[in-house]
């Protein structure tokens, strides 16, 4: 790197009620906010949707000016006020953020920022999941065809754009390929980076084009409470670009999230040297598949078929149940027949609203309703299964939470 005009791009932010201590030699930091700041104790309620409800107390207290994505399927989990509060919260720390706002039109409007006299432009946008902005309500920016057109109308304005996006299946090391063939796509229309979250876990990364595309960058600033169980959830991917150069140039550097004993805080801070080998490890089998196509195939219906069969499935109402001993048999059809003599209404087996927002939000996300689509297919036929013994082997390596599924 030559020019000294550098970025850190980073992952989600959503320490809870954690303050974060982090230090950035970079001007400019580009983070996922991770759900709405609102005050300990707040009085708002939660919005109506499937999964929990986020909100963070914290602002990063760095020497870096932080830009932040605010389209993601969290932003709006307190509503319009959570919103319109978060909002506030960047305005008074001196914060800009891009993504979400009153309406469609101001949710997908681009940022522009500057370092060095490089004009970088900003397009945020998420997969369909919960509050998205329509014409007349607020909320965050759907990603969709729109994209090619403002990152052309940016450009003439700007030195680069990136297009910062929040998608893909939650704990998967590898993006699908629909997610590959959207997110190239943006850089066949202009935009220099793809700065991608919601994986929670680093994904692969690869240069394309004249540019470079970051499929997940996981955890960057995260409760421990709530993620130091979950394998790879307590560190992350992060990037510093050379946003100057052509092409453009950049390094990859690890971040751990350490917790401060007896403070509540947490410290995020490089990969000790220890950690940084099992770091580049990881994120080497994370990117070669991208560059080997029968792999990469294998690997994403690994990713489907698991996914489907420890969540999906469930989640559809489409598990099976065990077999029913025949006491159990005659225990369940006593309960039925006086369920239906108190209450014959309630009786009738009809979804509830918790089921429709769950369904809602397995259909309307692109990757959730893709992997759903491929286990299915692999499962009836439609599609020929490619898995392998070497996809079986890096999916449980990588995947540990699925090992007991790998022979279905």
């Amino acid at each position: 790197m030559t020019s000294g005009v550098t970025m850190l791009l980073v992952g989600d932010w959503a320490p809870g009620r954690r303050r974060v201590e982090f230090k950035s030699t970079e001007s400019v930091v580009l983070a996922n906010l991770e759900g709405p700041v609102l005050p300990l104790g707040h009085s708002h309620a939660a919005a109506s949707k499937a999964g929990p409800s986020l909100s963070s107390m914290d602002l990063p207290r760095s020497h870096s000016s932080f830009a932040f994505s605010l389209a993601n399927n969290h932003m709006m989990d307190f509503g319009q006020v959570g919103l319109g509060e978060t909002i506030a919260q960047l305005a008074r720390g001196g914060f800009v953020g891009v993504g979400a706002g009153a309406d469609i039109t101001t949710a997908r409007r681009g940022l522009i920022v500057e370092d060095g006299g490089v004009r970088v432009g900003i397009l945020s946008c998420c997969e369909a999941q919960f509050g998205v902005a329509t014409t007349g309500s607020a909320g965050v920016a759907q990603c969709g065809p729109w994209l090619h057109r403002a990152i052309r109308e940016l450009l003439a304005s700007v030195d680069r754009v990136i297009v910062s996006v929040h998608g893909g299946v939650e704990d998967s090391p590898w993006p699908s390929p629909f997610s590959r063939e959207a997110y190239r796509s943006l850089i066949d229309s202009g935009a220099t980076l793809v700065h991608g979250h919601h994986s929670h876990v680093p994904q692969g990364y690869e240069a394309y084009g004249d540019g470079v595309i970051f499929y997940g960058l996981g955890n960057f600033a995260v409760d421990p409470d709530k993620w130091q169980g979950y394998p790879n959830g307590m560190w992350s991917l992060a990037a510093v670009v050379d946003v100057a150069s052509t092409p453009v140039q950049w390094r990859a550097l690890t971040l751990e999230i350490r917790q401060e004993p007896g403070s509540g805080a947490i410290r995020v801070e490089e990969s000790r040297p220890e950690e940084g080998v099992q770091r580049r490890r990881y994120l080497e089998l994370c990117t070669r598949p991208l560059g080997e196509p029968d792999l990469f195939a294998a690997l994403w219906q690994e990713v489907a078929l698991r996914g489907y069969l420890h969540y999906g499935a469930k989640y559809m109402g489409f598990a099976e149940e065990p077999a029913l001993g025949r006491r159990q048999q005659v225990r369940r059809g006593a309960q039925m027949v006086r369920r239906a003599i108190v209450n014959p209404v309630a009786s009738a087996s009809r979804p509830k609203r918790a089921d429709y927002l769950l369904w809602h939000v397995m259909l309307a996300c692109e990757s959730h309703r893709e992997m759903l689509a491929t286990a299915l297919g692999v499962l009836g036929g439609e599609i020929e299964d490619a898995r392998t013994e070497e996809s079986r082997r890096l999916a449980d390596e990588m995947m540990p939470w699925s090992r007991d599924l790998a022979e279905a």
